[in-house]
């Protein structure tokens, strides 16, 4: 009987041991399956084991295009506060650069406007055939006179408020597209906002008034004739009024061109400086234009000093535009309806630089 008790717990621990053995074989194998090559190495002294990658922390997503889309943020996640963001909407998830095929659509051309006859540093468009000598009257002194310190010296406004910009540049435009808007984000007014701000910045005061004056296209400019002279009128101090607009370019072919410049590595719309002349007398109210023209000319000559391609080739012609409203008085156009809004609002924020530099630097 004792014979028979040994046998049988010698044969419990056999079968324990075949277990063991078969569960180990099994490990192994799946071990091996995974690791391959490496396992073996490893098994035989000759590999080095690798960390474990990292596991990114739980409730932080990666961005899916950062790579697309480079954008400096801050910490707290939000964007530079430098009144000017950029907008890449033609990089965003789910943007197309192809055309409805549903909608009508035609092609946008980017281009850099230039050319005209040489003043000094820069052209000018001239349509006059008043015979000016565009020379002669930069080198007169213009009759404004800024102070600098914080009084309200400047008038922003806008003839043609509505004014409207592209959200992105794909490369082509929808025939049906809305010209014009009431979101003043979007609109002609959010470059006036940054032509302010940057003129303050330097201690120029500034009004920036942002009536609408184009709910009917027809009277814009008698309408905003009345906002001049009402704003002259509660700031006497006033010497310099600017008509911020936003231009438009359409060939028969029906290719809008969108006037573009590359500024500090950044897209920028292109602007223009408007004078008008009446070399004639035939406006009969607007004795001062060569006042304006001196100043306008000096701002052109600066705007190329400082930031070479941003202004389109000075536009002087037999206009007023209400531009017989002080010996300061200027219209600006700053791109057309297929620049970004981003665009004319850093244009907004150079042209500011510009001004700021001119009025300042007048004796």
């Amino acid at each position: 009987m004792q014979k028979l008790t040994g046998f049988i717990k010698k044969l419990a621990i056999l079968i324990s041991v075949c277990v063991c053995a078969w569960c180990a074989a099994d490990s192994l194998g799946e071990w091996l399956t995974q690791k391959g090559g490496e396992a073996l190495l490893l098994a035989a002294g000759m590999g080095v084991e690798r960390e474990p990658s990292e596991v990114p922390e739980e409730g932080v997503s990666q961005p899916e295009y950062s790579s697309a889309v480079e954008r400096e943020i801050h910490s707290d996640g939000t964007l530079p506060d430098d009144g000017v963001v950029p907008f890449h909407s033609d990089l965003l998830p789910g943007f197309t650069a192809t055309p409805d095929p549903d909608r009508s659509s035609g092609p946008v051309e980017e281009i850099l406007l230039d050319g005209g006859t040489p003043i000094a540093n820069f052209f000018v468009r001239d349509s006059t055939e008043s015979g000016t000598d565009l020379l002669a009257e930069l080198s007169e002194s213009p009759d404004v006179h800024i102070k600098g310190d914080g009084s309200v010296e400047v008038l922003i406004y806008h003839t043609h408020t509505s004014e409207a910009y592209s959200e992105s540049a794909p490369g082509f435009y929808y025939t049906d597209m809305e010209t014009r808007t009431q979101n003043q984000d979007m609109s002609v007014v959010a470059a006036g906002e940054e032509l302010a701000r940057e003129l303050q910045a330097r201690g120029i005061g500034v009004i920036h008034d942002k009536t609408v004056n184009d709910l009917a296209y027809n009277g814009s400019y008698s309408r905003s004739w009345e906002v001049i002279q009402k704003n002259l009128s509660e700031y006497p101090g006033i010497q310099v009024t600017i008509d911020l607009h936003r231009d438009s370019m359409t060939t028969e072919e029906g290719v809008k061109y969108k006037p573009t410049a590359q500024i500090g590595g950044r897209n920028a719309a292109q602007a223009m400086l408007l004078a008008g002349c009446d070399a004639s007398g035939e406006w009969g109210d607007f004795p001062d234009w060569e006042w304006n023209l001196r100043l306008i000319l000096r701002v052109q000559q600066k705007a190329q000093e400082l930031y070479p391609g941003l202004m389109r080739p000075l536009n002087f012609s037999n206009s007023k535009y209400n531009m017989n409203a002080t010996r300061g008085s200027m219209l600006i156009e700053v791109g057309t309806e297929v620049n970004t809004a981003a665009e004319a609002r850093y244009t907004g924020r150079l042209l500011g630089e510009i001004l700021a530099e001119t009025l300042l630097g007048l004796e």
